[in-house]
């Protein structure tokens, strides 16, 4: 009998003010021939978890219920290019203290459930665009803050439009 899996990450889901002014600054930004996310699917990933056994879905909802972290509030100010995975995005220049923690915390939960965590360095980013050979000439990101105030696990679906569907939600207290 096969397995059932979900492609499944942690993250941050923006409000709807954040949400719509990200979406403003790609609509008047971006060049007609990058692929941009829909509105509905722009988030930023704490922990990617690739494919996850369906087993594992009710310990990563209580993972996500019992972590205590508190809400903050993080400026997007930053607009980047990654040549290599062809990614425009939009950042911090300056991490919160509470976003690293947070980030440390859920890794370390991860672990304890026997799931690995990227090894390299977290960068937060809102993936603003994909297939961007080349960074355009752009308008700075006006600096936006984002009240961030809830974790998401996500349920990614490609192929369907919007491709993230939240399946546990918790507010940062």
């Amino acid at each position: 009998m096969k397995t059932r899996t979900r492609r499944l990450f942690f993250g941050l889901w923006p409000d709807d003010k954040t949400r719509q002014a990200l979406f403003h600054w790609q609509t008047h930004n971006l060049p007609a021939d990058v692929r941009w996310p829909h509105r509905s699917d722009l988030h930023m990933t704490l922990h990617f978890l690739g494919q996850v056994d369906d087993a594992l879905l009710d310990p990563l909802l209580g993972l996500g219920a019992g972590l205590a972290a508190p809400g903050f509030g993080m400026v997007l100010d930053e607009i980047g290019h990654w040549r290599k995975p062809q990614i425009l995005w939009a950042g911090p220049t300056s991490v919160p203290g509470e976003l690293a923690q947070l980030h440390a915390q859920l890794g370390a939960r991860l672990s304890d459930l026997g799931i690995a965590t990227e090894a390299r360095t977290y960068k937060p980013h809102v993936t603003l665009a994909r297939k961007v050979r080349e960074r355009p000439a752009l308008q700075p990101l006006l600096p936006l803050t984002w009240p961030v105030a809830e974790l998401v696990l996500v349920e990614s679906r490609p192929g369907a439009a919007p491709m993230y569907h939240p399946v546990g939600r918790w507010p940062l207290r």
